[in-house]
């Protein structure tokens, strides 16, 4: 069986589209664009997510 990771271990943002739950990728996805301001936003949020905790990550190892 898989793992699945839980909305806060994860950096993608989540959206409903067809009544299904859609994993917006930090790196996006063509069709996000296609879903106009919806899918950029859930985008920017996926975005802004990634990067902080890459630097949460990256601080955490400098105090190692």
């Amino acid at each position: 069986m898989g793992s699945k990771k839980s909305s806060k271990e994860s950096s993608a943002a989540v959206i409903i589209m067809n009544g299904k739950p859609f994993e917006v990728p930090p790196g996006g996805t063509l069709g996000i664009l296609a879903l106009g301001n919806v899918g950029i936003r859930a985008w920017k949020k996926a975005s802004m997510n990634w990067k902080e905790k890459e630097t949460k990550e990256a601080g955490n190892e400098e105090k190692k």
